[in-house]
C-alpha cells in the first residue's frame, strides 16, 4: 500500500508540474504579444498620415483590414494566455489534501480527521486530486496550445503593418 501511496504522490506531482509548465508558457506569449503592439505603436506614424487620408482607397481600406484583423488576433491571444492564470480550483468541501478545502476547516478538525483517515481514504483522496489536477493542466496546456499557435498570424499581421510605410 505504501508503494501505491508513493506512486499516487509521485502522479500528482508531475501533473502539477504540467500546471506550472503552462503558467510558465504563458508569460512569453503575452510578453512577445504586447512588446510586439508596443513596437507597432510607436511606428504608427508611418501608417496614421494613410488612416488620416480623406480619400477612401485601396491603401486605407487595405490598412483599416489589416489592423482590426491583428487586433482580433491579439485580443484573442492575450486573453487565451492571461487565461491560463486564472485559478480553477473547484472545492469539493470534502479534501484533506486539497488546499482550499483545508483551508476552510479548524485546524483542530482538520487534524482530527487526518490521524483519523485510513490508507485507503488516502489513497481515494490522492487519486481523486490527481484527477482533478490532471484536468485542470490539460485545459491550461489547451489554452496556452491555442494561444501560441494563435499568435503566428497575429506576428505576421505585425510584419505586414509594420514593413507596411517601408516598402
Amino acid at each position: 500500500m505504501e508503494e501505491r501511496l508513493k506512486s499516487h504522490y509521485e502522479s500528482l506531482t508531475r501533473v502539477i508540474r504540467f500546471t506550472r509548465s503552462a503558467d510558465t508558457k504563458a508569460g512569453p506569449v503575452l510578453a512577445v504579444q504586447l512588446a510586439l503592439l508596443g513596437t507597432l505603436a510607436a511606428r504608427s506614424e508611418k501608417i496614421q498620415p494613410i488612416l488620416l487620408a480623406d480619400q477612401w482607397d485601396f491603401e486605407r481600406i487595405a490598412i483599416i483590414v489589416l489592423i482590426v484583423l491583428y487586433l482580433v488576433f491579439l485580443i484573442w491571444v492575450v486573453v487565451l494566455a492571461a487565461m491560463v492564470y486564472i485559478p480553477i480550483n473547484p472545492r469539493t468541501g470534502k479534501s484533506l489534501i486539497f488546499f482550499e478545502d483545508v483551508a476552510t476547516m479548524k485546524y483542530e478538525s482538520f487534524r482530527g480527521q487526518v490521524k483519523e483517515m485510513s490508507l485507503d481514504e488516502v489513497e481515494d483522496q490522492l487519486i481523486d486530486q490527481i484527477y482533478r489536477v490532471s484536468k485542470i493542466a490539460s485545459v491550461k496546456m489547451h489554452r496556452v496550445r491555442s494561444a501560441f499557435l494563435l499568435s503566428m498570424p497575429s506576428v505576421i499581421l505585425w510584419i505586414v503593418l509594420l514593413t507596411w510605410g517601408s516598402i
